[in-house]
């Protein structure tokens, strides 16, 4: 039987399993981003999903870290928040301003999306179709943004494999 060298590595603590999900680059944990990754992939998929998932995605709100965090059932969620208060200040203030611009960006959508409903309130998929691609494509953008930010801090991305390819070997 072959001894696997990284089981040593997987802390048994829940606490500290929690707190290996921060990345270290940041101190900011990505599984925030799922709060947005949702609104996403509602708005990307109504037009295919209507009317079962209108109610879904009107119902999302907005959420700061901190209130995802502290509303968390992830084992460590307070460990993740005091990991947080522990980041410089300039990267949290850059953080939480792009947070807030994705949230307000999530429910202008929301708001446009709810402003299509006809005279009995439902929502046609021709009447958001084009509309929820356009925004799709922008807020995934601003999710990149961000998820850009809590990947690696500060320091500069790194390249993907295949857009190194891409650079490098020119297009015909």
């Amino acid at each position: 039987m072959r001894e696997d060298s990284n089981v040593e590595a997987v802390p048994s603590d829940l606490e500290e399993r929690a707190a290996a999900l921060v990345n270290p680059a940041s101190g900011i944990a990505n599984d925030f981003l799922n709060h947005f990754n949702e609104v996403l992939l509602l708005i990307e998929n109504l037009p295919v999903l209507l009317p079962e998932m209108v109610d879904e995605l009107l119902g999302w709100a907005p959420r700061t870290y901190r209130e995802y965090f502290t509303h968390s059932e992830l084992p460590g969620s307070k460990l993740t928040l005091e990991i947080y208060d522990s980041i410089c200040d300039e990267l949290r203030t850059e953080f939480e301003a792009r947070v807030d611009a994705v949230n307000l960006m999530c429910l202008e959508s929301i708001d446009v999306i709810k402003s299509r409903r006809d005279g009995k309130g439902e929502i046609e998929a021709e009447d958001v179709e084009e509309y929820c691609e356009q925004i799709s494509l922008k807020l995934r953008s601003a999710l990149s943004d961000l998820a850009d930010l809590v990947n690696n801090g500060y320091a500069a991305p790194v390249e993907a494999p295949q857009s190194m390819a891409d650079r490098m070997i020119p297009a015909n």
